[in-house]
This record gives structure tokens, sequence and C-alpha cells, in this order.
């Protein structure tokens, strides 16, 4: 062989690469033993399970292969980083969507106003089957606008929310819906019972009553406004790890617990891998929310 090209040999020798886990190295025997970690096999199944259904997606419109992949995509992404851009264009169609029903609702109420006042005259001379109806009615009425007539409007009490990197631990061993529905009760059951931001006088029916911008208004069937504070607190408690990475320097080390933790941690803050598991996730939220909001009557 020519001196040259035992130079060329020296400087160019080839690259054994990962791309599953981005994992670049010249000797053999690294890249072998890389494919031994726990970490790899994670990232190859994550890899395969994408592959098979569909991709993972950033908010700048960026598709990824795996739940891993995207959180390192968002570290660097100047679109999600930025938290106040990127929530008003999340939610840019759904607050637009609240304003309008806030208006249509506005219109609903006074429309039952005068309906009301209708029904009692009719129901001074009818039987007391009626008459409880309309207290019932009444009571809630009043239950609202006098009783909690101080209440937080909903967004303030999101964020006033404490959540902490042991509330992103508690997420990871509980789960999505689990964790998430934690954080949330738990702020409620901090505040007394006039000053919450939300009650339920059905839960069959799933009820709702929510304080926002200063009005009482009852939740849409499709629960908008209670679906868009549960999305902040998640963002919220995402926003955790790296508070959580910092008090725990292993995490990076694929051989260590700490790195077993934080896959987990990281899968379990995501609302789901699909928009059917992430629909579930909020629906069984709302469900919990519900049953600790219940009003004693």
């Amino acid at each position: 062989m020519k001196q040259s090209e035992t130079n060329f040999t020296q400087f160019y020798a080839p690259v054994f690469s990962c791309k599953d886990c981005d994992f670049n190295t010249c000797k053999k025997n690294d890249y072998e033993r890389h494919l031994q970690t726990k970490k790899h096999k994670w990232n190859k199944n994550e890899t395969k399970a994408a592959l098979s259904q569909k991709s993972f997606s950033c908010l700048c419109g960026k598709l990824l292969t795996s739940r891993t992949s995207l959180w390192r995509h968002k570290q660097k992404c100047d679109n999600f980083n930025n938290d106040d851009n990127n929530f008003s264009k999340h939610y840019s169609q759904q607050e637009q969507l609240l304003d309008y029903l806030m208006k249509e609702n506005s219109e609903f109420k006074t429309l039952m106003i005068e309906q009301n006042k209708q029904m009692i005259e009719l129901a001074k001379n009818s039987g007391n089957n009626n008459n409880n109806t309309i207290n019932n009615s009444f009571n809630i009425n009043v239950f609202l606008n006098e009783t909690c007539k101080n209440a937080m409007n909903i967004m303030d009490f999101v964020n006033q929310l404490n959540v902490s990197s042991n509330d992103l631990e508690e997420t990871g061993r509980l789960g999505f819906a689990e964790g998430i529905s934690k954080i949330f009760i738990n702020g409620l059951k901090n505040i007394d019972i006039p000053d919450r931001p939300i009650h339920c006088s059905d839960f069959k029916r799933e009820t709702l009553y929510i304080k926002d911008e200063d009005q009482w208004n009852k939740e849409t069937d499709d629960k908008i406004v209670l679906t868009k504070a549960i999305k902040h607190v998640a963002h919220k408690n995402m926003k955790q790890i790296k508070e959580w990475t910092k008090d725990h320097p292993e995490f990076n080390n694929s051989e260590s617990k700490q790195n077993d933790k934080y896959l987990n941690i990281v899968k379990e803050s995501m609302s789901g891998s699909s928009q059917e598991e992430t629909n579930k996730n909020y629906l069984k939220i709302i469900k919990n929310i519900v049953k600790e909001t219940v009003i004693d009557k």
C-alpha cells in the first residue's frame, strides 16, 4: 500500500452509526457494545412502533419516529421553547371557538331568564313537583352567584398551581391520566369550596359550571374550557423535566437506573402516542375532576 493510501485510511476510518440513538463511533467494539445497551433496545422498539403507527410531530411541523427523538428535538426547537408564542398558536382556534360560545351562552342566559319568569308564574298554580324543579334550578344559581361569587377564574387557578419535579415523578409512576388528575385535584383541595373555579351539579350527566373571565357558565358537552385548563397543567408538568435531570445527573447513562426512570417519565408525561389514546386520557382526567367537584346539596 502506498504512503498516501495509508494516511487516508488513518484519517478516514469507517464510522459505525446507530440512527435510532444518534450514536456514532469509529470503533467496532464500542458499536457492538452499544447494540446491547437498554437505551438502544428501547429506542429500537420505539422506532418500530412508530413505523407501524403514526409519527410523532412537533408543533413546528417536523415529524419524528419516537418519543425520545421528539423530546430531544423540542429541547432545540425555537417554536417549542417559546412558551407564549407556542401556546397562543396551539390554542388560537380553541380560544376563538370559546369566545363564540361565550357570546352564544350570554344570549342563551338572557333567554333562559325570561323563560324562568314565565315558569314561575305558571308554577304558582302547579303541583309540588314543578315547584321542586324550579327551586332546585334556582338554588344552583344562588350557590354560584352568591356563595361562590368570589371564586377564582379557571385560568388563574391553573397559573397559580405549583407543579414540582416530584409531581413529574409521580406522573411517571401513575401514568399521564392519573398523574395530571392528582395535580389538578390536589390544587382544588387546597382552596376553600366557595373559592374553587369549578363545580359539578350532576355527576351522572357530568354537568359542570366553570368560572372563566369573571363569569359562571355551564360547560359545553365537549368540555372545551376544562380541556384547555388540563392541557396547561400537563404543559407545566412537562416543563419540570429539565429540573429533574439537574437533580439526577446519571439520567444520560444508558446503564443506570436513573436512565430507565428518565425514559419512563418522558413517556408518561406525554398525553399519548396517538390521538385516540390522547382523547381517552383527557376523558379519564375529566371524569376524575367531575367526581371531586360534585356540589354537596
